[in-house]
């Protein structure tokens, strides 16, 4: 029962860690989509404008999934022929190095959605305003980062 209830801390992390930043992204760029589609309704030429600032938040649930990948492989849960012992300790290990990128995806990709959504309205104004909107946008990005590295860290870091 013991390795049992490791591998299945293990799979817990990995879903946890997608899950939160598909989650964050589809909120970010729900926000990020409905300002665009009022934008696109009256000026269609900055389609392409508004689908940038709308896949910006996209990237915490790429986070989340390459974080799920990576307990998947450190754990050694990925290729295993069905013999992998894994202590419910070290799946508990697994399961928490996964909450910074779940968190921060979670978070991050919200608020950037957020933020990129009042970018499209200074873009709507000013087409010229496109890189700033873009930049500020992408500054709530570092925290996502962030979330990824300390995650990295901590997998790089269990010993099972």
């Amino acid at each position: 029962m013991e390795s049992i209830t490791g591998i299945v801390l293990v799979f817990i992390g990995a879903a946890i860690t997608a899950i939160l930043g598909f989650v964050g992204s589809v909120i970010g760029m729900g926000y990020a989509g409905q300002a665009a589609a009022g934008v696109v309704g009256e000026k269609p030429s900055l389609f392409g404008k508004m689908l940038l600032m709308q896949a910006l938040p996209g990237s915490q649930g790429i986070y989340g999934l390459v974080g799920a990948f990576l307990i998947l492989n450190f754990s050694g849960v990925l290729g295993n022929d069905g013999s992998l012992v894994i202590a419910t300790s070290t799946g508990v290990m697994y399961l928490v190095a996964g909450l910074p990128i779940a968190i921060s995806g979670l978070l991050s990709g919200i608020y950037q959605g957020i933020v990129a959504a009042s970018g499209i309205s200074l873009i709507a104004k000013d087409e010229a305003n496109t890189g700033r909107a873009v930049t500020l946008a992408a500054m709530i990005e570092t925290w996502a980062i962030f979330g990824v590295l300390i995650s990295f860290i901590l997998l790089i870091s269990i010993n099972g």
